[in-house]
């Protein structure tokens, strides 16, 4: 199971930040590899959805997953339901440093049912990483506050 922990300071409060991240139906519009977000139930804290992901020379694949949040704490938990993966866990939690400053944990664990996969995933992580919270960030610029 690949493993992965990152911490960062951001410009932006935290309140908005983890908004934009519990956002999920607007992911389509700046995360690249997200083509669909399918809502499929929606509870006062609790979030299940579909995630459709397009990488270059691969097919579709839908991401099923419960996602736990806690507006009071700023947590954003995600567990994984059905897909292409063994398993996926990621943790949000969003620390809010001063009013234009927080400071981001973002914790993930994955596995691929598929050795070769999970080797070629493993060897891209840190770029695909990279580009998802620089997605965020972008997102956060963009916005009002």
């Amino acid at each position: 199971m690949k493993n992965s922990r990152r911490e960062e300071l951001i410009s932006h409060s935290a309140i908005k930040l983890f908004n934009i991240v519990l956002d999920i139906d607007s992911y389509p519009e700046y995360i690249p590899w997200c083509t669909k977000m399918i809502v499929n139930k929606r509870k006062k804290n609790e979030i299940y959805a579909d995630m459709y992901v397009k990488y270059k020379f691969i097919l579709m694949h839908k991401f099923g997953s419960h996602i736990k949040f806690d507006k009071n704490n700023l947590t954003i938990e995600t567990s994984y339901i059905e897909g292409p993966l063994k398993d996926l866990t990621t943790k949000w939690k969003f620390e809010e440093i001063d009013k234009k400053k927080s400071k981001i944990f973002f914790d993930v664990n994955f596995e691929f049912k598929n050795y070769l996969h999970q080797k070629i995933a493993e060897t891209f992580y840190p770029l695909i990483e990279k580009k998802m919270i620089d997605s965020f960030k972008k997102r956060a610029g963009n916005s009002l506050d």
